[in-house]
């Protein structure tokens, strides 16, 4: 564990650029959850998102809109990846048995 990098609060997150303070509330502030609530919901969505590998991830996040942008077809997501659909579809399918896994599911549990 020692291994793992040091993170400032103030570092963006690789996909939304969004700074890791942004997710932290004061413990003063009354109905501070309801707005970070999502936040950390994606945040946490995020980082099971990067536990795929790098095809899938892009397949998922662009085939439900989960890179800002909209959700697209498969045609679509193979034009951006240059891959046929067929291999897009396999991708789709083999990430979506990932993000099934009970340590997935459990990891985002608690940001629903």
């Amino acid at each position: 564990r020692a291994s793992n990098p040091v993170l400032s609060l103030h570092s963006r997150h690789l996909v939304t650029q969004e700074e890791f303070i942004a997710g932290i509330t004061d413990v003063d502030d009354v109905g501070g959850d309801n707005w970070t609530q999502p936040t950390l919901l994606r945040f946490a969505l995020d980082d099971v998102l990067d536990s795929l590998k790098l095809k899938e991830n892009l397949v998922i996040r662009q085939r439900f809109g989960l890179d800002g942008k909209g959700d697209r077809t498969l045609a679509e997501i193979a034009g951006n990846l240059n891959i046929s659909r067929e291999m897009v579809r396999k991708h789709e399918m083999k990430a979506l048995l990932k993000l099934k896994h009970p340590a997935r599911v459990e990891y985002l549990r608690p940001h629903m």
